[in-house]
């Protein structure tokens, strides 16, 4: 009887649809060596090797997965930022400040972006520095760019980007740990943004995010300069609008086109002290009861460059707020 349960049972069992080799086995990794070998000049045994020290699982072909996750419903805008806007995060970052004054002031006068601005990006990236990340970032990568995920190509070149980084900066690609996505060290930079806005900072010769935190405050700053941040300018407004113009007010990124005189001539109440050609825009934040709307400068935008989602870019802007009033009350 037992013969025949464990019989039924093989029979039953799903057929495996998946095999684990190293990352050297599939042709997709070895085109990606040779591109790179050729293109950048890299040691083919090396590349050879690092990639060897990677396993990838690959669906067999003709089998398809039918499984259906269910569909990840968004976190409300009151929940996300009970996440990242509490005591200890603004205890923390005014710490962090504190310890840090002498950069962060420089970090300031170099590139128009406030303190605190720099400060809150690192309190939600990686509570300043104490979490950055425990996967190994050569094999998140890799799994992504050649595995069945989502956006292959776009971490094809973050791969490449990875491996340039890694050897600009004399940094073992297999020691490098990060985000379970791929983004590393303080301000959580992905590995084409590292190369394109980090900064020696500290003039050491060297450009570390991963254990430097003058680094990394410079970096930041950096990123929202290249990204046309406005010097010191506004960042947004708690806005109530009519149920006629809630219209306006998207849940998406939404970049300011229009200016306050366009907005004012369509019956938008918009406050008297902002100049008429200040261009603006209007987001929508979804509570459990009621959605949050704000009116936005430019400047938000500028942040949700650095992670497109409003309610990251919101919870910087509130966390930045808390933190520069926390440490005005010390000062003064």
């Amino acid at each position: 009887m037992l013969k025949i349960l464990v019989l039924s049972a093989l029979l039953l069992s799903p057929i495996v649809s998946a095999k684990t080799l190293p990352a050297t086995h599939f042709k997709s990794t070895q085109n990606f060596i040779q591109k790179m070998v050729k293109g950048h000049q890299f040691d083919k045994n090396e590349l050879l090797f690092i990639f060897s020290k990677i396993n990838l699982t690959i669906a067999k072909k003709g089998i398809k997965n039918k499984t259906k996750l269910p569909k990840k419903k968004t976190m409300t805008w009151d929940k996300y930022k009970s996440l990242f806007i509490t005591d200890e995060r603004i205890a923390d970052g005014l710490q962090f400040w504190q310890d840090n004054l002498t950069t962060l002031n420089r970090a300031e006068s170099t590139y128009n972006v406030p303190s605190e601005v720099i400060v809150a990006i690192l309190g939600i990236e990686t509570n300043y520095g104490n979490k950055k990340g425990e996967h190994p970032t050569l094999e998140t990568l890799t799994k992504r760019a050649f595995g069945n995920y989502r956006r292959r190509n776009f971490y094809k070149k973050e791969l490449e980007s990875f491996l340039l980084m890694s050897r600009e900066n004399a940094m073992p690609p297999l020691t490098i740990k990060g985000s379970y996505a791929g983004a590393m060290g303080y301000p959580q930079f992905i590995a084409s943004s590292y190369r394109h806005y980090a900064v020696d900072f500290n003039q050491d010769g060297k450009i570390d995010l991963f254990s430097d935190p003058v680094d990394a405050i410079g970096s930041i700053a950096n990123y929202f300069d290249k990204h046309q941040w406005h010097d010191f300018g506004e960042i947004a407004r708690p806005i109530t609008l009519s149920n006629t113009h809630s219209k306006h007010a998207t849940r998406s990124t939404s970049k300011p086109k229009q200016n306050a005189q366009y907005w004012r001539n369509k019956g938008l109440n918009i406050d008297s002290n902002i100049h008429n050609k200040t261009k603006l825009a209007f987001i929508r934040l979804p509570q459990q009861k009621i959605d949050d709307t704000w009116l936005t400068f430019w400047n938000f935008y500028v942040l949700t460059r650095y992670n497109h989602d409003n309610r990251y870019a919101m919870a910087a802007y509130q966390l930045s707020t808390k933190i520069r009033q926390q440490f005005n009350r010390n000062n003064h």
